[in-house]
């Protein structure tokens, strides 16, 4: 295959991509994985102004659960600082932080295609990024405002590189390669998994020559992560513990198995056909002799304990992101060894056939509730700045779009007394969101113990006259009536009446 026609197909490849990509590409951050994506984006608002403020620039915060910003144990921000420079720089708006994510998503399909056609041929190459570019999760989660896109392009070409490294015999240059796998675990923690496969590429092999750059790369690699997560570790409280708290709970919880929903998400995820392929591709990697055969085989081994472990007891689909390269080398080492150009296409074609309804799953994906942004407006339009909220549920999305700080209910009974619940956060207001899990009985005691002054919104710093509050806290009727007035208004501005 020519360079003219291989680049040229790989633009179209890319093309393609990037077309999908940009399905949705307008919506807040309310779609699927809003609360990730919330969070994400809230880092960049604490950035604001402090871009050069090093290094507690990159100490993670989040507007919950406090009456001020709390630092939280979590990824290294890499794409919250980038769209803290982009906001600064071009001014706020969601669209800059989903088109970061579709460009670092086309470098991953880009970098696919690089380590393909360096582990195998070409056309494996061109194949494993058209794969990697058109599977279902791949498509969403190349869009989304979380550290997965970040991630995967960091490890990709951490694995291009060091793979690249060691076929050139180069006797320094190891420090660059190192610091590209160690800013994929930085972005995330489970591409650790890839630190073996790593190994395997660039040392395997072992000659007692390389000793000494083996032991410089591991350092490379490994510090810098230490460094951080132990950094973020210490200087958050318990409950701000997020990665650990992970590793601890969930993960370490086997009573939390749910395969039924893993096969689910991995079926729908990658595709029965890309699947089928990827087991055809290491069958033969186990039958034919490849120069990456081993890192493949143990890079699939680890894969298979990590949904196991970790997939399985946690039910989000996006922590099957790691897996997608694999599965699409396996899968393009499959079609590669159909030498038959026609025959190739005809199981391309049908394959195309076969999968048209697997992406009908992703449309529920790209849903949002706009109740949301207007509750967020009446707040940001209505209340102070230093206000302080309480959601009736954990889903944190409206701190980031009110610009708001707070707290989160949990595990409250619909039968408790809102007055009493309510009475510990110091908190201004009081959210109903939507679509909240509390019924209507909870409801209607809040309403009975504070007015609704805006959509879902109750002050509760005026207290009702109810059963359920103490008589030294009820307001007066003139004060009730204000409160109706300021909640009719709110609802004119937002309904445009």
């Amino acid at each position: 295959m020519g360079r003219g026609i291989r680049r040229l197909l790989l633009l179209l490849i890319l093309l393609v991509a990037l077309g999908v990509r940009l399905w949705g590409i307008t919506n807040p951050l309310l779609d699927d994985q809003a609360w990730r994506q919330a969070d994400t984006a809230s880092m960049s608002t604490h950035m604001l102004g402090h871009l050069t403020d090093l290094p507690s620039v990159f100490m993670p915060q989040l507007n919950y659960d406090g009456v001020a910003p709390q630092k939280v144990e979590l990824e290294f921000p890499f794409l919250p600082y980038l769209l803290a420079w982009t906001w600064t720089l071009f001014g706020w708006a969601d669209i800059w932080g989903r088109l970061w994510s579709v460009a670092l998503s086309l470098v991953t399909v880009g970098g696919i295609y690089v380590l393909g056609r360096k582990m195998f041929t070409d056309r494996a190459g061109l194949y494993a990024a058209a794969i990697y570019a058109l599977m279902p999760l791949s498509i969403y989660y190349g869009r989304v405002v979380m550290p997965e896109p970040m991630a995967q392009a960091w490890s990709v070409w951490a694995l291009a590189a060091i793979w690249s490294w060691r076929n050139a015999q180069k006797e320094s240059g190891i420090w660059p390669v190192g610091l590209l796998m160690a800013g994929a675990i930085l972005a995330k923690l489970p591409q650790l998994m890839l630190f073996p496969v790593a190994l395997l590429l660039g040392f395997w092999p072992l000659n007692p020559k390389r000793m000494t750059q083996l032991v410089g790369y591991s350092m490379i690699v490994l510090v810098p992560p230490m460094v951080y997560y132990l950094w973020v570790h210490f200087n958050v409280t318990s409950a701000s513990q997020f990665v650990s708290g992970i590793l601890t709970g969930q993960v370490a919880d086997t009573g939390n198995l749910n395969w039924k929903l893993l096969i689910k998400n991995v079926r729908r995820g990658f595709t029965d056909s890309i699947l089928l392929l990827s087991g055809a591709g290491l069958g033969r990697l186990l039958f034919f002799r490849s120069p990456v055969r081993r890192a493949l085989v143990v890079w699939g081994a680890i894969a298979v304990l990590y949904i196991g472990v970790v997939c399985a007891r946690i039910p989000l689909d996006y922590y099957l992101v790691p897996v997608l390269p694999l599965a699409a080398l396996l899968a393009a080492y499959a079609l590669d060894g159909i030498k038959d150009l026609p025959l190739t296409v005809l199981i391309i074609l049908l394959l195309l056939l076969v999968n048209r309804g697997s992406y009908t799953y992703l449309t529920p994906k790209y849903q949002w509730n706009q109740a949301y942004l207007s509750q967020a407006d009446w707040l940001k339009d209505y209340t102070s700045a230093s206000s302080v909220l309480v959601l009736s549920d954990p889903a944190p999305m409206t701190f980031y779009y009110a610009r708001r700080v707070g707290f989160r209910l949990a595990n409250v009974s619909d039968e408790a007394n809102p007055f009493k619940v309510l009475q510990q956060f110091p908190g201004d207001y009081f959210i109903q969101l939507p679509n909240s899990a509390h019924q209507e009985l909870f409801w209607k005691k809040v309403r009975n113990c504070y007015p609704e002054v805006g959509p879902g919104i109750f002050d509760l710093k005026n207290p009702k006259l109810s059963e359920f509050v103490p008589l030294k806290l009820r307001i007066e009727p003139s004060e009730k009536i204000t409160a109706n007035l300021l909640l009719r208004r709110g609802r004119r501005e937002i309904h445009g009446e």
